[in-house]
């Protein structure tokens, strides 16, 4: 059941605004059984990879470790994954080598988050630290943007402790009408951050998006 989250709105705004990266053949690392964000690209063909098998998955594999030849794909997607990867450093090297020359990775990551799919739940990341992560294993970074700022991170954190403190995905009529409570305080939340354009503001981020391209 879908509860609003301000994390959940922005996301998809920063994927429909980087969408134009992604094109030719595709592929979707740590795609899940959702595949939320495929609708919003143009492709040849897109491949869906996950650790598990599941309806929508295309190929069972490891971030790092992928089952494909080198230089195999125009585009890369990975979103909200690489927090879940004991070894991010190999991941970002094998995406370095499954894309073709020229070809663009589009990540997203969080800065914040609370824990989720524990025990495999490792990492957070600044923006300088995915940008590290990336560049130093072969890419350049095209572009990026940050995921909220202090009032969509309060909201967030507000609304995610009462979705897993009252179980909320689990109660129906409960949830629907706590999401659209959460859906007028965070849409007001998000209002607040784009006309906060202080440095104190920006330091409070939920998440990143990032176009990187090899080299």
């Amino acid at each position: 059941m879908f509860i609003y989250q301000p994390d959940r709105i922005l996301l998809q705004a920063q994927i429909k605004k980087f969408a134009r990266y992604v094109g030719g053949r595709v592929l979707d690392v740590g795609s899940g059984g959702q595949n939320r964000y495929k609708h919003l690209f143009k492709y040849d063909q897109y491949i869906c990879m996950d650790y598990i098998a599941g309806k929508e998955v295309d190929v069972v594999g490891s971030a790092d470790s992928m089952p494909f030849g080198d230089a195999e794909f125009d585009s890369v997607v990975s979103t909200q994954v690489f927090e879940h990867l004991q070894f991010p450093e190999k991941a970002a090297q094998e995406i370095f080598r499954v894309l073709k020359d020229g070809g663009h990775a589009l990540i997203t990551v969080p800065q914040w988050n609370e824990l989720h799919e524990e025990p495999y739940d490792y990492w957070r990341y600044t923006k300088y630290g995915l940008k590290d992560l990336f560049e130093r294993n072969g890419f350049v970074t095209v572009d990026f943007d940050q995921r909220g700022g202090y009032f969509a991170n309060r909201a967030q954190m507000h609304m995610r402790y009462l979705i897993d403190r009252f179980h909320l995905h689990s109660h129906p009529i409960a949830g629907r009408i706590f999401s659209r409570i959460f859906q007028v305080a965070g849409t007001f939340a998000i209002f607040l951050d784009r006309h906060d354009t202080s440095v104190a503001n920006r330091k409070h981020a939920i998440g990143w998006c990032f176009v990187f391209r090899k080299k």
